[in-house]
């Protein structure tokens, strides 16, 4: 079993839906925790880059899998409440991309590494993300933000969407899935 099966396969077969959150981030200095992460990332080949602009107007960052940067939108300065989100959605991206290899222009899903593994049913896989979105309250937003996306675009959304506001867990996925360049 995979160690992202295994982190997973344990959080959904106890039926903690909630859990991670607070854990591993109480009384730390968010700023500081961040700068970590970012760190974390250009140590596994990870390129960080912060600008006026990520992609569209308005969005707050991005991940290109095919280049392997995050980029980090300046208005993320002005919305401090919005930042762990933001950032913590991007890092799923990160795993995904590391679950088919960073060296590689595809990225694979959550659910699809997890189906590989073989070790969980389809319904257990969609319930637990779908937990998520509801414990969020934006399992709404996150349907219609995604329904013109194709299905694999979809999925690797509606899974960063359901994982943002879960730090802890994101952070143990990135260790566990992505391992740094010699």
């Amino acid at each position: 079993m995979s160690p992202l099966s295994r982190a997973l396969a344990l959080l959904i077969g106890s039926g903690v839906w909630i859990g991670f959150a607070g854990s591993s981030l109480a009384g730390q200095e968010p700023l500081r925790q961040e700068a970590q992460l970012l760190e974390q990332l250009r140590s596994l080949g990870v390129g960080v880059t912060q600008g006026a602009d990520c992609g569209a107007p308005q969005q707050l960052a991005t991940y290109n899998m095919g280049a392997n940067v995050l980029c980090l939108s300046d208005a993320l300065l002005r919305r401090p409440a919005e930042r762990s989100k933001v950032l913590h959605h991007e890092l799923v991206h990160v795993v995904q991309d590391c679950l088919d290899g960073l060296d590689t222009s595809t990225s694979m899903t959550l659910v699809d590494g997890l189906r590989r593994a073989g070790d969980l049913t389809e319904r257990q896989l969609n319930g637990f993300f779908l937990q998520y979105l509801r414990d969020q309250g934006n399992l709404q937003h996150v349907v219609a933000t995604t329904a013109l996306l194709p299905q694999d675009g979809r999925q690797r959304e509606m899974e960063a969407y359901a994982l943002q506001a879960d730090p802890a867990l994101v952070q143990h996925l990135l260790r566990e899935s992505c391992q740094r360049r010699p």
